[in-house]
């Protein structure tokens, strides 16, 4: 059904999507005008390595649209001041300089200069990226949500965790687990404020403690594209080939090596997988993303699942939860990049 669904979005988008002119606008490694480094935990590793970057360059080349790439937001803002060209359609995924917008600057951009962009708008991807901000919304919503509590200005505001309460400290505005290590995992009491203090101070952000969810790790991939919401199948995360995390989590380490893999988690518990999948189109709908985006959550061993993160642009190379979602569907990368500019066509 998910691979019908995807086909006939872009069957539907083709002719117009033919009609523009494609626009990369892709932070590297490299290329990057500014890196940020906070002690150990690097704010590159959001950007595509070389090797990354030429895969996405190579499904979105295959299409046969005239394509022309930036790699950095200036070079961009430039052209298109400057060129003034037309049928512009942008795939972004830069985010250069620090702060909670930053992955927002093109969206933005983009929306006053009425440009179409794949993914959500400025708003949407600010939101998102407020990991705060998102677990509140989604709670008041009724979505199952680890409880949470901010830490920000040097204080906790309005509540802190019990004492013996075990959590999970996050950087609140960032992705891909910077800023999460082995000692983010704590047992709460008034000595891990200090240590707290220190890391907001560090990644110079607030911190989110969330409580500690034992168990599954699982993305939840969607497209949302006009009427059509399309859940891609669930991928299990797996370390060391063990699929029951427990208490084990993908810290910074991990996501940098590719120290992780991925499995067909409705393989193993169907039910479970169709209860996650609408729960995640849910939530992407009354947080307004749009396009190719993705829920996470932590199951326990007993089947309760909880919505951890959401990304409103997740990576969708050869190693990722996009990318396997879409091979269980027997489909190709150039179908993902198909459906990522299908998408936006049919948002616009």
């Amino acid at each position: 059904m998910g691979a019908n669904v995807l086909k006939r979005i872009w069957d539907m988008a083709e002719e117009e999507v033919r009609k523009k002119h494609l626009i990369l606008v892709c932070n590297t490694k490299h290329s990057a005008a500014s890196h940020t480094d906070s002690g150990r935990f690097s704010m590159d590793t959001e950007y595509y390595s070389d090797d990354e970057f030429e895969q996405v360059l190579s499904m979105f080349y295959h299409i046969g649209l005239p394509l022309d790439v930036f790699t950095y937001e200036d070079d961009f803002f430039s052209y298109v001041i400057d060129e003034k060209p037309a049928n512009l359609l942008v795939y972004n995924s830069a985010q250069s300089g620090t702060g909670p917008g930053r992955k927002s600057l093109i969206p933005a951009f983009c929306g006053l200069h009425n440009i179409p962009i794949t993914g959500s708008d400025a708003y949407v991807v600010s939101l998102c990226r407020q990991k705060y901000h998102v677990n509140q919304i989604l709670s008041q919503a009724g979505f199952r949500v680890p409880e949470a509590w901010l830490y920000s200005s040097d204080h906790w505001q309005k509540s802190r965790p019990v004492f013996g309460q075990k959590i999970l400290l996050k950087p609140i505005y960032e992705s891909a687990s910077i800023g999460i290590d082995n000692a983010s995992i704590q047992l709460y009491s008034d000595s891990v404020d200090p240590f707290i203090q220190k890391r907001s101070e560090k990644l110079h952000q607030p911190i989110i403690a969330q409580e500690f969810i034992s168990g599954y790790e699982v993305e939840v991939p969607l497209v949302r594209a006009g009427r059509h919401v399309c859940q891609l199948p669930p991928v299990g995360i797996s370390v060391q080939e063990k699929r029951f995390l427990g208490d084990e989590i993908l810290d910074y380490e991990r996501i940098y090596f590719d120290r992780y893999d991925f499995y067909d988690f409705a393989a193993e518990y169907n039910d479970l997988a169709n209860a996650i999948s609408d729960c995640a189109a849910n939530a992407a709908h009354i947080l307004g993303m749009k396009g190719l985006c993705r829920v996470d959550f932590r199951i326990t061993e007993n089947g309760a699942y909880y919505i951890t993160d959401v990304s409103t642009n997740p990576h969708f190379i050869l190693h990722s939860s996009v990318h396997c979602a879409f091979d269980l569907l027997g489909l190709s990368p150039d179908d993902i990049a198909k459906t990522i500019l299908a998408a936006a066509v049919d948002n616009g």
